[in-house]
């Protein structure tokens, strides 16, 4: 058998042609690939959002080209520890970097793997930096700081004062300006350029002491958390309130803290002494038998009168200015150099025991928790030669019986003004003015002393006296009134 010469060459050729045909389509996959991954370098794969906006399929220079014009006529308002100002971004040539905003969030997308990145959805993030003339930024603004500087300096202090509606110690934008740092102001300021942002309230973080003002102002706010309650003789008398304390802290322009002793002092000494010392003071009360009554000293020759409170200023203002170093609340017994009975802010402070000399009625009484143990007639110092009975609040000193000599001063040859025997002597006026019987006289009470009246003291009968000096006691007070 034999072959024919060329019966085989045609399918060989047919063969040999068949491969091109895988070639052409990898050929046309790889050019359709790289033509993606060319496409996705300069354009947003679809399921692109960019803060908030689709941006899918979009060009890269058009998404550039709209970041870059937002800050086109952006108005920032500050404001802050004493500025007030608009910034305008036409007044410091304020623009936006949009070619790096939108290649920033470009570049978080493989564009390589785009036939896979194609089907999903994704947020990339991406910052706009802003830019701006950094000098006519400062410019804008450097004169606002510098007039509330200047305005802070006439008005002087710290930068921190005493808020009286919220009870603290508080940053005082009107004088805290003198501290601003106007370099970290621009900074705060850049930050809120880039998030396009119309109002920003600068804070410490712009205060070249910004920590030592955070300490200042702590440290004097512990001083007020020592409210203190005061007493005295067991009821309360007086509140150390947060206001009154924070007038003795003082916050020096160095920022240091302090409570001004000083001060306090004065403050014992002076307005709680006022408010709680009675010794010489007008009180008001009702009497058992319901007569309003109003005692004031009188008869100033005889000083003031002897009865009452009077506290230990200077010692209560140590305790105050302690408990006020230790920031806690506390309650304190007021000291004292002289005790009352019972605090009665301008009433009865002798309490429920006391004699009550009217000269009005001309009669005496001496009250125990409102049951009437004695009364009697008398006789008071006569007013037309000035020997009136001195009125006040005084208190028994000292009480006798027996032959008792009362000796008045020695006149101009020698002899005494009055030499007067009683039987009972009870002085509530050192030992010049006191309760006694007066045997040269027989009648009592009425308007005897208008014209027989005696050189101060109160007289009565000896049965009168005697029942007095039976139920009266060293201490009693002896109220004195018209």
């Amino acid at each position: 058998m034999t072959s024919k010469p060329g019966t085989s060459a045609p399918k060989r050729g047919r063969r040999r042609r068949l491969w091109i045909v895988p070639v052409v389509l990898v050929v046309l996959l790889a050019a359709a690939y790289l033509g993606g991954v060319a496409a996705f370098n300069v354009v947003f794969m679809p399921g692109t959002t960019l803060d908030g906006t689709d941006v899918s399929l979009r060009p890269v220079s058009e998404v550039a080209a709209e970041k870059g014009a937002s800050l086109d006529g952006l108005e920032t308002h500050v404001t802050g520890d004493g500025l007030d100002v608009l910034v305008r971004a036409s007044d410091i040539d304020l623009t936006c970097d949009g070619e790096a905003y939108a290649r920033s969030a470009l570049a978080q997308v493989n564009a390589w793997a785009w036939p896979y990145e194609i089907f999903q959805t994704r947020q990339p993030s991406a910052e706009a930096g802003a830019t701006f003339d950094r000098d006519k930024l400062v410019a804008l603004i450097q004169p606002t700081i510098d007039e509330s500087a200047a305005l802070a300096a006439e008005q002087g202090g710290s930068g921190i004062s005493y808020n009286a509606e919220s009870g603290a110690f508080e940053l005082n934008e009107g004088t805290v300006a003198r501290h601003i740092n106007v370099d970290s102001v621009v900074d705060v300021l850049e930050q809120a350029f880039s998030e396009r942002r119309d109002e920003v309230v600068i804070g410490e973080e712009c205060l070249d002491v910004g920590d030592s003002l955070t300490t200042a102002l702590d440290t004097a706010n512990s001083y007020l958390a020592a409210t203190l309650t005061l007493n005295l003789g067991g009821s309360h008398a007086y509140d150390v309130t947060a206001e009154k304390i924070a007038g003795w802290v003082v916050i020096a322009d160095d920022l240091s803290v302090s409570l001004d002793t000083a001060a306090i002092d004065e403050w014992g000494h002076g307005e709680l002494s006022d408010k709680l010392d009675t010794v010489g003071t007008e009180r008001t009360y009702t009497r058992p038998d319901g007569k309003a009554c109003t005692v004031n000293d009188g008869a100033a020759a005889f000083g003031r009168s002897t009865y009452g409170w009077i506290i230990d200023g200077g010692a209560t203002a140590e305790q105050v200015a302690a408990a006020i170093q230790a920031g806690q609340p506390a309650t304190i017994e007021i000291p004292t150099l002289q005790t009352a009975a019972a605090v009665a802010d301008g009433g009865a402070d002798w309490g429920t025991r006391w004699i009550d000399v009217d000269i009005s009625e001309q009669q005496a009484y001496l009250y125990d928790n409102g049951e009437l143990l004695w009364s009697a007639p008398i006789t008071t110092g006569q007013p037309n030669l000035g020997n009136d009975t001195p009125s006040g609040v005084w208190y028994i000193n000292n009480m006798q019986s027996g032959d008792i000599n009362l000796r008045g001063p020695e006149t101009e040859d020698g002899t005494l003004e009055w030499d007067s025997h009683v039987q009972f002597w009870l002085p509530f006026v050192g030992n010049i003015v006191g309760f006694h019987n007066a045997p040269w006289q027989s009648v009592y009470g009425g308007q005897i002393y208008l014209w027989n009246g005696s050189h101060g003291c109160v007289r009565m009968s000896y049965d009168d006296a005697q029942a007095l000096y039976a139920v009266a006691k060293v201490g009693d007070a002896v109220v004195v009134h018209s």
